[in-house]
């Protein structure tokens, strides 16, 4: 063996021992890791309702209820008292009117109310102004123009043919003297024009009112 040879064996030696501690190095241990074995539990699922959930409303502010005070009722007593004047004041009047309808001037002092054997109403204004005159004609009145108030209701019946009978006083004066006029005047008419043919009934009462004042 040569000395070349010697030392290309070595070198090829000294070149493998160098590849072979450099091989050692890159191999080293890799370092161990602790494993853990962890198991997630799911999250809860979020609830989908189908049906939205109603908004809460705020409760609503009572406003405090005003107290309404009743009106007390007018009385009554005087509402009734009023009513019942009223009333016969329009009775009063229309009395008055219907009495005095169709009567001839002069003759203030006879008042007529008339009723017919039927009870219905005479209505033959014409006829009354007759009966009037007739009657004032012949009564001559004691107290005319005197301080003095009389009043006498004389009662009579009037047939068909106008004949007077039945005469009688309904009302009492309280005056004998005035009695006696009031009956005489009527007593001495005795007769007035026959009724009207358009009325019915066989006679006419007549309930005539005599008044004497101031």
């Amino acid at each position: 063996m040569n000395r070349f040879t010697f030392f290309s064996i070595l070198l090829h030696l000294l070149l493998f021992g160098t590849i072979a501690l450099s091989s050692k190095n890159s191999f080293k241990s890799i370092p161990k890791f602790e494993v853990y074995k962890v198991s997630l539990a799911p999250l809860p699922q979020p609830k989908i309702s189908g049906v939205p959930e109603a908004a809460i409303e705020p409760p609503a502010i009572k406003e405090p209820e005003k107290k309404i005070e009743e009106k007390k009722p007018p009385e009554e007593k005087s509402v009734v008292k009023k009513d019942t004047r009223e009333t016969k004041r329009t009775k009063e009047t229309k009395k008055t009117k219907e009495t005095k309808k169709g009567l001839p001037d002069g003759l203030p002092d006879i008042r007529p109310q008339i009723y017919t054997g039927s009870g219905r109403e005479f209505k033959y204004s014409y006829y009354l102004n007759i009966l009037l005159n007739k009657i004032g004609q012949n009564w001559n009145n004691p107290y005319k123009e005197k301080d003095v108030i009389l009043k006498s209701i004389v009662y009579f019946e009037v047939d068909k043919n106008g004949v007077i009978s039945n005469i009688r006083i309904e009302e009492d004066s309280g005056d004998e003297i005035y009695n006696e006029s009031t009956i005489r005047a009527v007593a001495l008419t005795k007769k007035l024009p026959p009724l009207p043919e358009e009325f019915s009934d066989d006679y006419l009462k007549v309930h005539l009112e005599f008044l004497t004042a101031k």
